[in-house]
């Protein structure tokens, strides 16, 4: 019995941490999509990234030229992310997605 009891406190200790670290995950990636400017070089918006705290995998060069990568929430459990659309080594758009 004790050891019921002992689940439903991490239970309930949790259930009361998650909504505080959905509230921090999701800020910090809606404050990176809107420091997003169009027509950035994809170094500056990397180094944006790394000073945000943001992993960022940029694709490497294909045939169009054109690339996309996202930034997803972990916290979330539908999709929060930030989509950055761009062309050759500049940022045409950055977005909030939510699912």
């Amino acid at each position: 019995m004790k050891i019921l009891v002992n689940l439903f406190q991490v239970v309930i200790v949790l259930a009361i941490l998650y909504p505080v670290f959905y509230v921090w995950d999701t800020g910090r990636i809606e404050d990176f999509c809107e420091l997003i400017e169009p027509g950035i070089s994809v170094s500056d918006l990397q180094q944006l990234a790394d000073e945000q705290g943001i992993t960022l995998n940029i694709p490497a060069d294909n045939d169009t030229g054109q690339w996309m990568t996202s930034v997803e929430s972990t916290a979330s459990i539908d999709r929060f992310a930030c989509v950055v659309i761009g062309a050759v080594d500049r940022v045409a758009s950055a977005r909030l997605v939510t699912e």
